[in-house]
């Protein structure tokens, strides 16, 4: 039981530990029509990752959202914002949001 708690800790604390928040500032927004893979260029790397892929963030298409997520980035990129980008893992190797939105 006690190795049990254990593993649900050490768990816990690996998955919070991969959470993290950044502002990033877009220069490119796309998508690949082979895989239907969107994409976010960034104009510097993520800090806060342990993704090898720091210079973009990759949509899993299969996850729900993927259209609004890249509609998001593509509004920021066009009106010269920011986004915040909240991810909890990568995609790819590369970052993939949680959720995203546009700041200042």
């Amino acid at each position: 039981m006690k190795s049990i708690k254990f593993m649900l800790i050490a768990l816990a604390i690996s998955f919070s530990s991969s959470v993290f928040s950044e502002l990033v500032t877009p220069k490119g927004v796309g998508c690949d029509t082979v895989s239907g893979e969107c994409f976010i260029l960034l104009t510097e790397p993520f800090k806060e990752t342990t993704c090898g892929g720091k210079t973009q963030v990759r949509f899993d298409p299969s996850q729900k959202g993927t259209v609004a997520l890249y509609s998001t980035a593509l509004a920021a990129h066009m009106a010269d914002k920011q986004l915040e980008v909240v991810s909890t893992g990568c995609f790819k190797d590369t970052v993939t949001p949680a959720y995203l939105y546009v700041t200042n």
